[in-house]
């Protein structure tokens, strides 16, 4: 398995391939799929950044609350439900 996304031709078009394997999607152009990666990358960078302050938010409230990761999750994923 690869650890980066990659570009693979498809006729006349070039379809994206994620680092899980997937095929993320086909385009007309080299270019487009570059492109493409591009944004992925920075969606992945987004969300690794997202799930990092959630662990960060869930342990703090563990610590000041004197509860479990279950009971400190819910609280979080619901306080965050209502923004």
């Amino acid at each position: 398995m690869s650890k980066d996304y990659r570009i693979e031709p498809a006729g006349t078009h070039f379809t994206v391939i994620d680092p899980t394997g997937e095929q993320v999607d086909t385009y007309p152009s080299k270019e487009a799929a570059e492109q493409d990666i591009k944004h992925c990358k920075k969606e992945d960078r987004m969300y690794e950044t997202a799930k990092h302050f959630v662990d960060t938010a869930i342990k703090a409230h563990m610590e000041r609350f004197g509860i479990d990761r279950e009971m400190a999750r819910y609280w979080i994923h619901s306080a965050a439900e209502t923004f």
